[in-house]
């Protein structure tokens, strides 16, 4: 049925076409008004199809900038990228060169001591650098039983040492004892690590004489009769002094002059206390 509809149509619309043909041959002044007839039902016809195209001209060119955008912001986004990466390069650089100066201002303060620089290179404990490992070894003269300093102060010793690396054993260590004294009036003392204790920032101060007058804020260095550490190497300060129990000695608190948090170069002394003493003998 509907096949049969269509073929009407069609039929309809041959046998109009051959009778405007025929009339606008025998009747000249019609083709006018033929002309008309069709302009008005095919011009916006055609008008229709042009905005159509358009529209799809449009779309097309809209997805070729969308697609020209994307790709410059691709391009902007790398070149952000990159820019970002040479800021924290810059910056990284300039924070390493602020660590080693004040390292090597430290170094100048011991200037009477032969020393070498060292990068942290692990550590063997989660938390701070009790235990850890530098990247010079015995092929840079590094042995057992060397100081090493922080950018502060005392920072620990050379426990034991390999071709490229060493371990340090910081004053924080529970095993670690440094024979110390006070700057200023040189009364002996004892500087015990403590893990539990620095969690608060504090090692333990010992072995104070109860006539002594050692007080809060006083400068503690390495002694002179250290058998390991060479003297006067600043290692913190005194806090919170009190009286034993047995009213013979006087104990405390040490706040270290080292972040044991971050450590990132330090300085190794390449003299032996035990060379300072035959030196002197």
């Amino acid at each position: 049925m509907k096949n049969q509809h269509s073929k009407i149509v069609i039929i309809i619309v041959v046998l109009m076409s051959i009778a405007a043909i025929t009339f606008s041959h025998y009747v000249p002044s019609a083709t006018f008004l033929v002309r008309n007839a069709f302009s008005s039902v095919i011009v916006p016809i055609q008008k229709g199809i042009n905005n159509i195209g358009m529209i799809f001209v449009r779309r097309a060119m809209n997805s070729t900038d969308l697609k020209e955008a994307n790709e410059r912001i691709r391009i902007l986004e790398a070149q952000v990228a990159s820019l970002s990466e040479a800021n924290n390069l810059l910056k990284a650089k300039s924070y390493e060169a602020d660590r080693l100066r004040l390292l090597y201002a430290l170094g100048d303060e011991y200037d009477i001591y032969p020393k070498t620089a060292a990068r942290v290179i692990s550590k063997d404990t989660d938390e701070w650098f009790q235990v850890f490992k530098i990247d010079k070894g015995t092929k840079d003269g590094i042995k057992v039983d060397m100081n090493v300093l922080s950018n502060k102060g005392l920072c620990g010793i050379v426990s034991s040492v390999g071709y490229n690396y060493a371990t340090v054993r910081s004053i924080i260590d529970d095993e670690s004892r440094v024979a110390a004294m006070t700057q200023h009036s040189f009364e002996a003392c004892m500087v015990e690590g403590d893990i539990t204790l620095y969690k608060n920032n504090r090692l333990k101060l010992t072995g104070i004489d109860m006539n002594t007058a050692v007080v809060d804020g006083d400068k503690i260095v390495t002694s002179n009769i250290s058998s390991k550490f060479l003297p006067n190497i600043l290692i913190g300060y005194a806090t919170d002094i009190y009286v034993n129990d047995n009213q013979l000695s006087k104990s405390g608190y040490l706040i270290p002059v080292t972040d044991f948090n971050n450590l990132t170069e330090v300085l190794v002394i390449t003299r032996l206390k035990s060379d300072s003493i035959k030196d002197n003998e």
